[in-house]
Protein backbone atom coordinates (compact mmCIF):
# COMPACT_ATOMS: atom_id res chain seq x y z
CA UNK A 1 0.00 0.00 0.00
CA UNK A 2 2.87 2.38 0.70
CA UNK A 3 4.20 1.84 -2.81
CA UNK A 4 0.87 2.92 -4.30
CA UNK A 5 0.98 6.17 -2.30
CA UNK A 6 4.34 7.10 -3.77
CA UNK A 7 3.50 5.99 -7.31
CA UNK A 8 -0.10 7.17 -7.70
CA UNK A 9 0.68 10.84 -8.39
CA UNK A 10 3.19 10.19 -11.22
CA UNK A 11 0.88 7.54 -12.69
CA UNK A 12 -2.10 9.93 -12.72
CA UNK A 13 0.11 12.65 -14.17
CA UNK A 14 1.24 10.25 -16.88
CA UNK A 15 -2.35 9.30 -17.74
CA UNK A 16 -3.52 12.94 -17.90
CA UNK A 17 -0.44 13.87 -19.92
CA UNK A 18 -1.10 11.11 -22.48
CA UNK A 19 -4.78 12.05 -22.79
CA UNK A 20 -3.95 15.71 -23.40
CA UNK A 21 -1.14 14.84 -25.82
CA UNK A 22 -3.33 12.53 -27.91
CA UNK A 23 -6.26 14.99 -27.80
CA UNK A 24 -4.10 17.81 -29.11
CA UNK A 25 -2.38 15.73 -31.78
CA UNK A 26 -5.70 14.30 -33.02
CA UNK A 27 -7.28 17.76 -33.13
CA UNK A 28 -9.99 16.63 -30.72
CA UNK A 29 -9.15 19.83 -28.87
CA UNK A 30 -8.67 22.68 -31.33
CA UNK A 31 -6.93 25.71 -29.88
CA UNK A 32 -5.90 27.52 -33.05
CA UNK A 33 -7.19 27.69 -36.59
CA UNK A 34 -4.23 29.22 -38.43
CA UNK A 35 -1.40 26.90 -39.43
CA UNK A 36 1.73 28.86 -38.50
CA UNK A 37 1.39 30.36 -35.08
CA UNK A 38 1.83 29.88 -31.35
CA UNK A 39 0.96 26.60 -29.67
CA UNK A 40 -1.61 27.65 -27.08
CA UNK A 41 -2.48 24.01 -26.57
CA UNK A 42 0.69 23.59 -24.55
CA UNK A 43 -1.01 25.50 -21.74
CA UNK A 44 -3.29 22.49 -21.28
CA UNK A 45 -0.26 20.62 -19.96
CA UNK A 46 -0.53 22.74 -16.81
CA UNK A 47 -3.46 20.54 -15.78
CA UNK A 48 -1.50 17.30 -15.12
CA UNK A 49 0.98 19.27 -13.02
CA UNK A 50 -1.80 20.92 -11.04
CA UNK A 51 -3.54 17.61 -10.38
CA UNK A 52 -0.24 15.98 -9.40
CA UNK A 53 0.62 18.80 -7.01
CA UNK A 54 -2.76 18.49 -5.33
CA UNK A 55 -2.36 14.73 -4.90
CA UNK A 56 1.34 14.45 -3.99
CA UNK A 57 1.95 16.61 -0.94
CA UNK A 58 5.51 15.49 -0.20
CA UNK A 59 7.16 15.97 -3.62
CA UNK A 60 4.78 17.44 -6.19
CA UNK A 61 7.37 18.94 -8.52
CA UNK A 62 9.42 15.76 -8.75
CA UNK A 63 6.27 13.66 -9.17
CA UNK A 64 5.02 15.81 -12.05
CA UNK A 65 8.44 15.70 -13.69
CA UNK A 66 8.62 11.92 -13.43
CA UNK A 67 5.03 11.55 -14.67
CA UNK A 68 5.68 13.76 -17.68
CA UNK A 69 9.02 12.14 -18.44
CA UNK A 70 7.64 8.61 -18.35
CA UNK A 71 4.69 9.50 -20.55
CA UNK A 72 6.81 10.84 -23.43
CA UNK A 73 7.92 7.41 -24.76
CA UNK A 74 4.32 6.19 -24.62
CA UNK A 75 3.12 9.32 -26.43
CA UNK A 76 5.78 8.94 -29.13
CA UNK A 77 4.96 5.27 -29.58
CA UNK A 78 1.25 5.98 -29.93
CA UNK A 79 1.98 8.88 -32.24
CA UNK A 80 4.18 6.85 -34.59
CA UNK A 81 1.90 3.81 -34.69
CA UNK A 82 -1.57 5.33 -34.97
CA UNK A 83 -1.33 8.93 -36.13
CA UNK A 84 0.26 10.60 -39.14
CA UNK A 85 3.51 12.37 -38.47
CA UNK A 86 3.60 15.92 -39.82
CA UNK A 87 6.68 17.24 -38.06
CA UNK A 88 10.29 16.07 -38.01
CA UNK A 89 11.56 14.17 -34.98
CA UNK A 90 13.50 17.18 -33.65
CA UNK A 91 10.33 19.29 -33.54
CA UNK A 92 8.43 16.50 -31.81
CA UNK A 93 11.15 16.26 -29.16
CA UNK A 94 11.05 20.04 -28.69
CA UNK A 95 7.25 19.88 -28.32
CA UNK A 96 7.52 17.09 -25.75
CA UNK A 97 10.18 18.96 -23.80
CA UNK A 98 8.02 22.05 -23.73
CA UNK A 99 5.05 19.97 -22.58
CA UNK A 100 7.10 18.61 -19.67
CA UNK A 101 8.10 22.17 -18.79
CA UNK A 102 4.46 23.28 -18.64
CA UNK A 103 3.52 20.22 -16.59
CA UNK A 104 6.19 20.99 -13.98
CA UNK A 105 5.23 24.66 -14.07
CA UNK A 106 1.66 23.71 -13.11
CA UNK A 107 2.98 21.90 -10.04
CA UNK A 108 5.20 24.85 -9.18
CA UNK A 109 2.23 27.20 -9.46
CA UNK A 110 0.25 25.12 -6.97
CA UNK A 111 3.24 25.04 -4.61
CA UNK A 112 3.53 28.82 -4.86
CA UNK A 113 -0.16 29.32 -4.09
CA UNK A 114 0.02 26.93 -1.11
CA UNK A 115 3.07 28.76 0.26
CA UNK A 116 1.44 32.18 -0.16
CA UNK A 117 -1.73 30.93 1.51
CA UNK A 118 0.25 29.55 4.46
CA UNK A 119 2.18 32.82 4.83
CA UNK A 120 -0.97 34.95 4.95
CA UNK A 121 -2.68 32.53 7.30
CA UNK A 122 0.01 32.74 9.99
CA UNK A 123 -0.76 35.05 12.91
CA UNK A 124 1.39 38.15 13.12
Amino acid sequence: MALWRTVRAPVLCCIFFIVIFISLKNSWIVVRTTAPGPEYGLLLFLLPGIVTALIARESPIFSSFIGGLTSIPVCFLLRWVFFPRLRPLVQEIAYATSAIFWCVLGAMLVQLLITVYQQFRQPR
